[in-house]
């Protein structure tokens, strides 16, 4: 399963995200691959400071690199590959989203620039030309109180400008506000931040659900006899 982050914003929404995402894949006992795009940074150095400070279960990273065929190559080695796609249009981040099955979108109702969201909805929208069963969940990302109703109706108004898009349930909370040593994430430190855990498996539990879905759906309309599509 190949899985994207991708927003609009320059921060580490996407980044974080992706760490605990392998983290908990991770733990299933699934072989997890972390990618970034070009212009993505972050996910590279901290994998090393993962493997080199021993935290279980490691975690190997790559260059996600220009080419389709390296994500080919990379999903026979690899269970689950989450991308940290980065912000920007390039060659990259568009052969991502189409090989992805799911791109997450971390979004802050306080921080949204129309121009840069449309855009970003542009990007998703190419890449669904190619790629028609990738669903797009989008994370709302919120202060210590939450996401305010007038900040989750802009975001809603977004989810409905893409099809097969949903918003999670699930509201992350300053997911950057803490550094949890080298290596580590949320995921690792739980008895000292249960919160910021709690929240990371809850967001863990609809991509699965998401992913699962989507994976059920593709099944069975492959399953249809053929000659349902002959016309009548």
């Amino acid at each position: 399963m190949i899985i994207a982050i991708i927003n609009q914003h320059h921060n580490a929404d996407r980044c974080v995200i992706a760490r605990n995402l392998a983290v908990l894949r991770a733990r299933s006992g699934r072989k997890v691959c972390l990618l970034a795009t070009g212009h993505a940074q972050g996910i590279g150095s901290w994998c090393i400071e993962r493997n080199t400070m021993g935290v279980l279960p490691a975690v190997a990273s790559r260059s996600a690199g220009r080419h389709a065929e390296k994500i080919e190559w990379l999903r026979r080695q690899f269970n689950d590959i989450l991308v940290d796609a980065g912000t920007r249009s390039s060659d990259d981040c568009h052969g991502v989203l189409v090989a992805a099955k799911l791109a997450l979108v971390p979004v802050r109702g306080d921080r949204i620039d129309l121009s840069s969201q449309y855009a970003l909805l542009d990007r998703i929208k190419a890449a669904q030309l190619f790629n028609p069963g990738l669903r797009v969940l989008f994370v709302p990302i919120g202060g210590p109180d939450g996401v305010p109703g007038e900040e989750r109706s802009a975001i809603k108004a977004h989810v409905a400008r893409l099809e097969r898009a949903v918003l999670a349930s699930t509201v992350l909370r300053d997911p950057t506000a803490f550094e949890y040593g080298p290596g580590r994430c949320v995921c690792d430190a739980e008895t000292c931040d249960p919160e910021g855990a709690q929240q990371m498996h809850a967001l863990y539990r609809e991509v699965c659900a998401l992913a699962e879905a989507s994976a059920g759906a593709m099944h069975l309309a492959n399953a249809v006899p053929a000659r349902a599509f002959v016309a009548v």
